[in-house]
């Protein structure tokens, strides 16, 4: 695991920053110095090499809190049902985790076993949502309480639109996908894993009928 900013205590337990900087005014300064400013004005699209994109593709965005479950679960998932529909070629889905310390962390491997068994093929490595990750994004949903602060805080670099996972789910349902890694003592990885599925492949449905209205 990467440990970004990490202070080794006297117990060798490793102490992490906080999910966020405090003042990422100053980063964006920084990556907007990096990337350039008429980039951000004019949001030019470069698409990643991905197998279901073109030049004029949109970018969808998952975040989650550390980037090495949930989204990359849930990219997977919105990619299949787009290869499937009208909008295979004309958008992107990309992932991204919202801590620091996570970034580059393989991806979960019991969550990797889990998707390889219901035909997801999750590969590489968590990456920290930058500057550029926020700007490129014309749609960016959060899965989590943690990565919803994180849009709120980098607000002012978001040029598309961000609506929180819950939304796309039926009415009482929890408004975020649980956390595989905070899960009681005695749960069975599998049932965790069984629900976020369940809940992404709805809620990736309805994210694919709002595609139109929310990204055309």
């Amino acid at each position: 695991m990467s440990n970004y900013g990490g202070i080794m205590t006297n117990k060798n337990k490793t102490k992490f920053p906080p999910l966020f900087p405090k003042n990422p005014q100053v980063e964006d300064v920084i990556m907007k110095k990096s990337i350039g400013s008429d980039y951000l004005e004019s949001k030019s699209k470069k698409p990643l090499d991905h197998r279901y994109q073109n030049q004029n593709s949109s970018t969808i965005l998952f975040l989650s809190k550390r980037g090495m479950s949930r989204s990359p679960l849930a990219r997977e998932v919105l990619r299949e049902q787009i290869s499937q529909s009208p909008f295979f070629g004309k958008c992107q889905v990309t992932s991204r985790g919202v801590t620091k310390a996570y970034d580059h962390c393989p991806i979960d491997g019991n969550l990797r076993t889990y998707a390889d068994k219901i035909g997801y093929f999750l590969q590489g490595y968590s990456r920290f949502a930058t500057v550029p990750d926020l700007a490129q994004a014309d749609l960016i949903i959060p899965l989590d309480h943690e990565s919803e602060d994180f849009t709120r805080v980098y607000h002012t670099s978001i040029i598309g639109i961000v609506r929180p996972f819950g939304i796309f789910l039926p009415t009482g349902s929890l408004p975020f996908l649980d956390d595989p890694y905070e899960r009681n003592d005695g749960t069975d990885a599998s049932d965790i894993y069984d629900q976020i599925v369940l809940s992404l492949k709805l809620g990736c449905s309805k994210i694919l009928k709002a595609i139109p209205s929310l990204i055309a």
